[in-house]
């Protein structure tokens, strides 16, 4: 395996491509910068240009943007998983609260994975995606014609996987987390990893789990089932995303099902959860969670994973009234809620 590696990269930030340089290494990074820095501000300008600059000689293609921060051992954990997955498109970070996959991977986590089957209709997460060489060369290709005013790489790279029924996984734990610095387009959100490696990642037999797991996850989202659902908090609420599967419905619409007036369809009670308030959301999520998963082995990566799925989730006025303990506290409610489930399931 032979992994070429491009950074896109805006002057504006000349800053942080040095030290992401050295940060691949022993993985050579080409820099690919904005042709045109002073022009619209597109991310699809300069994915065109990375996706083409396949090295000589490449099995596998790597686009990194140049807001990521690595996790330590990066090149090395890069090499295991693609070894490990040759033939899958491969996202090293997704988006901690992404419309689908954000839960697509707490579930994979929950569950003990190592990989994370994505979604078909969900963006696909462009902060750090590998593929193989020959299908990047083609990406590039379908890139190309598309103005750079539609903005969006990651929409447009979710199209071209979906048109080609290209499988895409996500690592659990991510090996990339999205630096805390401005964006350059119109997004305001906060972008942060689901679950990231950080200093700690995973030794690399990891990754060489058994690829029925893959199928299992894959199929459970899959199947043409009417109450096909993730579960969401936000705005500190607990939320049924039905996904409507094989519609056209927009992964990213804004419109939710509260947990507590839905759950019945998905066989859940709502009086199992107790209390009210912001605890009571964050233990129904853990909750709906457990009763939508199942155990492959050892689950080192959940409490990170349920971490983020709180400090994503919550209204800001509660995040800061809360402070760092209250929150630690809501994911202990959170994984409470979740351990309450597995273990009614186990016992019965």
């Amino acid at each position: 395996m032979k992994v070429s590696v491009a950074i896109m990269h805006h002057p504006a930030r000349a800053h942080l491509v040095g030290s992401l340089v050295r940060a691949c290494l022993p993985l050579v990074a080409r820099v690919v910068t904005d042709p045109d820095p002073s022009g619209i501000r597109s991310p699809l300008r300069t994915a065109k240009r990375a996706w083409a600059a396949v090295g000589e000689g490449a099995t596998h293609h790597l686009v990194i943007q140049d807001d990521a921060l690595l996790c330590d051992d990066f090149a090395a954990q890069v090499m295991a998983a693609v070894e490990a997955r040759p033939q899958h498109v491969v996202a090293f970070y997704s988006d901690w609260n992404s419309p689908q996959n954000a839960y697509l991977v707490r579930r994979a986590a929950a569950a003990g994975a190592a990989w994370a089957p994505l979604s078909r209709t969900d963006w696909a997460p462009a902060v750090a995606l590998l593929m193989p060489a020959d299908q990047a060369r083609e990406l590039a290709r379908y890139l190309e014609p598309i103005p750079d005013e539609v903005i969006d790489d990651d929409e447009m790279i979710a199209r071209f996987c979906r048109e080609r029924r290209s499988p895409m996984l996500a690592t659990i734990p991510h090996l990339v987390e999205k630096g805390a610095v401005e964006s350059l387009t119109t997004h305001e959100d906060v972008y942060r990893a689901t679950v990231f490696a950080g200093r700690t990642p995973p030794p690399a037999a990891h990754w060489a789990r058994d690829p029925a797991q893959d199928a299992v996850l894959a199929a459970r989202f899959e199947r043409a089932d009417p109450w096909e659902h993730v579960v969401e908090l936000r705005g500190s609420r607990c939320y049924l995303r039905f996904t409507r599967p094989h519609t056209e419905e927009p992964a990213g619409h804004e419109y939710g099902w509260y947990w507590h007036d839905w759950a019945p369809l998905v066989g859940i009670d709502p009086r199992v959860v107790p209390g009210r308030g912001v605890m009571a959301e964050v233990w129904a999520a853990g909750y709906l969670l457990g009763a939508d998963t199942f155990a492959f082995g050892r689950t080192d990566w959940l409490r990170p994973a349920l971490a983020t799925w709180v400090e994503s989730g919550l209204r800001p006025a509660d995040r800061a009234r809360l402070g760092h303990e209250g929150r630690a506290a809501l994911t202990e409610a959170c994984l409470e809620g979740f351990s309450v489930r597995r273990t009614a399931d186990v016992a019965g």
